[in-house]
């Protein structure tokens, strides 16, 4: 059993290594899952990409040259409301 960091899921993740078909999406990314992938050990449905379960904590973007984006598990403002620097959507 392998465990990621688990973004907020309040049942610990398990790895999945068979080739076993799995009909569900990813609950980070939106995209069908395959294994090698992360399901929750509580079997309620969440489940995650291994490349969406270990995502990098820094990453230097074109779009934002001068810093890095770093990677939050809680979002550092306490409004609740989040609007993209880039388009400008919530």
């Amino acid at each position: 059993m392998e465990e990621p960091r688990n973004y907020g899921h309040q049942h610990p993740l398990l790895l999945l290594n068979e080739d076993q078909l799995i009909v569900a999406d990813c609950s980070m990314c939106g995209v069908k899952v395959s294994t090698p992938c992360f399901s929750c050990a509580q079997d309620c449905g969440f489940y995650l990409h291994k490349v969406c379960a270990e995502p990098p904590l820094e990453l230097n973007h074109p779009f934002h040259p001068h810093h890095p984006l770093l990677l939050m598990q809680n979002a550092p403002y306490s409004s609740g409301l989040y609007i993209c620097n880039l388009c400008h959507l919530k």
